[in-house]
């Protein structure tokens, strides 16, 4: 496992991609989350939530009726909690679920928007194909415009 020090100074690239997040609050309880992300490697990327981006609490799978609001001064973030990012890129599927758990959370003293570290779980958990696309959403990230010279060729 590579130290804080050596993840700090992993080659990190700016994307600004509204995504959502499901975070287990309680065994029971989920929180789906839209959050930026802010920037993203091969391991892992920071997520930021602010004021105004939707959240939900999800009932259990069997349960009805409406979905109870969530204040936003309620939500608070643990390290080591489990949370599904979807909708960071699209593959021929739809948007699928990165598997992840935060490595770190802040609040800003300042404006209160929530910063957190995400670590995305070893390949072997995801598909190939979920790999695949990862990798040409990455490759988009790193060099926008040779991803848009080679996209208007097309």
């Amino acid at each position: 496992m590579k130290t804080a020090k050596e993840r700090r100074r992993m080659k990190r690239w700016n994307v600004a991609v509204l995504v959502r997040c499901s975070i287990p609050k309680l065994s029971a309880d989920v929180f789906e989350l839209e959050m930026w992300a802010k920037d993203v490697n091969e391991k892992g990327m920071q997520l930021e939530w602010s004021r105004g981006l939707g959240v939900s609490h999800v009932q259990p799978d069997g349960e009805t009726g409406s979905l109870k609001s969530v204040r936003f001064d309620d939500v608070q973030f643990a390290k080591g909690s489990k949370i599904l990012v979807q909708d960071l890129f699209y593959d021929d599927d739809g948007s699928p679920f990165m598997d992840g758990k935060i490595l770190w959370a802040r609040k800003s003293a300042s404006n209160g928007n929530w910063a957190l570290g995400i670590e995305f779980e070893k390949g072997e958990k995801h598909s190939q194909a979920l790999l695949g696309a990862f990798k040409d959403f990455l490759s988009i990230v790193k060099n926008p415009t040779a991803a848009i010279r080679k996209a208007s060729k097309k």
